[in-house]
């Protein structure tokens, strides 16, 4: 049997891959927020440090990058169904560990098995749905990384709500069911391409420029991850992963903390934290789609130099007013940099290898990064600011900036083929 292309007019199964991948990253979105919102309310009832306590996020981080890394390979050898499977079970089993912690040690294992479940749930989906959709690649690339934005939205005022209604322990087992159910469902339902399912990808024959390298023989076309890493191109999309998530994970982690001490409340610290991730959705929407007309690296250089200038800004902040417009700002174009980097690669180095060469960056800019909430917390307990983490915060950003202006596709064959069915 040939694979069809998808009929105007009747369903295409690539809306359901599209809706369970957006699931996921929205259920990514909202582990990584949650932690801000429980980080005073924990280390409060243990009495720790906020270096002390940082050290869990970091210890996330450090097993979600290497989780990233196997998940990706495993996942263009098997398809991520079973992967993400597994993931959810991770994760349904460190919340759970986090609601009945005695005492920081448990936490702290319970946040390693949370991040081994979460590297899964952003290179699987950002790599699948490119898998899907040709035509308009940019756009639903876009739609499925803005879940993590969705995800923060949602989670952030839901967290606080939670805790303030019962207390961080009940908070922890609720979220964590709610996480590892919807993303047990939702890997249910994914294939890994279309010609499983006897199908061609939407926009095969009309395929969008700049959309990447497409298919051959019912074989993705691309690089190997050991191709990919023969360039400089590759180092330096590596370099842009580690640049993005150093100031990243600082805001993640130590906004709400900084904000309460400017004398902003809390439930405001998580409101603004919730209204930045939804601006996140709205940035990765419009930039992925600014993308498709002026290439992914322009775009990236205008969302790395906006979001150094809004950090800048969050060191004079010192009202709720203030606060919101950095939110609405700062979200926009901090969000955008996760869809832009993932089209990138797709469009760089092609899609047979897609989740394996995903998975590695994500993993060594979180591997790498993962040392920021903690050195942040350790500069704050020596120094009594967040100063000097601010400041490093907005350099990266800026030198990542620089460093998009640099980077130019690798000289590789970029033959479009038809897709083919055998």
């Amino acid at each position: 049997m040939e694979c069809q292309n998808p009929v105007p007019g009747r369903f295409f199964y690539g809306w359901i891959i599209a809706l369970c991948c957006t699931i996921i990253t929205v259920v990514n979105g909202g582990i990584f927020i949650s932690f801000g919102i429980f980080f005073k309310a924990v280390a409060l009832d243990f009495d720790w440090s906020r270096g002390g306590f940082a050290g869990n996020y970091t210890a996330m981080l450090l097993a979600y990058a290497p989780a990233a890394i196997f998940a990706g390979r495993l996942a263009d050898r098997h398809g991520p169904r079973p992967i993400l499977l597994v993931a959810a079970l991770l994760i349904g089993l460190g919340f759970a560990g986090c609601s009945r912690a005695p005492n920081m040690t448990s936490i702290t294992l319970s946040y390693i098995t949370i991040g081994l479940g979460l590297g899964a749930t952003l290179a699987l989906p950002l790599a699948t749905i490119q898998r899907w959709f040709l035509r308009w690649r940019g756009p639903m690339v876009g739609m499925v990384a803005a879940g993590t934005g969705v995800g923060g939205f949602i989670f952030a005022p839901l967290v606080n709500s939670l805790i303030s209604l019962y207390d961080w322990r009940a908070a922890y087992l609720i979220i964590g069911v709610v996480f590892g159910g919807a993303t047990a469902v939702s890997a249910a339902c994914l294939i890994a391409e279309p010609r499983m399912k006897k199908l061609m990808p939407f926009g095969n024959k009309e395929q969008a420029p700049g959309s990447g390298t497409l298919l051959h023989d019912g074989v993705l076309s691309g690089m190997t991850l050991a191709q990919a890493s023969r360039f400089g191109t590759f180092w330096g999309m590596a370099t842009l992963h580690i640049l993005s998530f150093m100031p990243t994970f600082f805001i993640n982690s130590h906004l709400v903390p900084y904000v309460t001490d400017q004398g902003i409340s809390s439930a405001t610290g998580a409101q603004g934290l919730g209204l930045m991730a939804g601006m996140s959705v709205v940035g990765r929407l419009a930039m992925s789609w600014l993308a498709t007309r002026i290439g992914w690296m322009r775009s990236l250089t205008i969302s790395y130099f906006a979001a150094s200038i809004c950090i800048i800004w969050l060191i004079f902040v010192a009202e709720p007013g203030a606060f919101y417009l950095f939110a609405v700002i700062y979200g926009f174009f901090w969000g955008s940099t996760l869809a832009l980097l993932s089209g990138a690669i797709g469009f760089f180095f092609g899609l047979s290898a897609l989740s394996q060469l995903i998975g590695f960056l994500l993993g060594l800019g979180v591997l790498v990064g993962a040392l920021s909430p903690f050195l942040s917390g350790l500069s704050f307990d020596q120094t009594g600011s967040y100063l000097t983490a601010m400041v490093a915060a907005a350099f990266f950003f800026a030198a990542a900036g620089l460093l998009s202006l640099l980077l130019r596709p690798p000289k590789w064959s970029r033959t479009r083929y038809d897709y083919e069915c055998k």
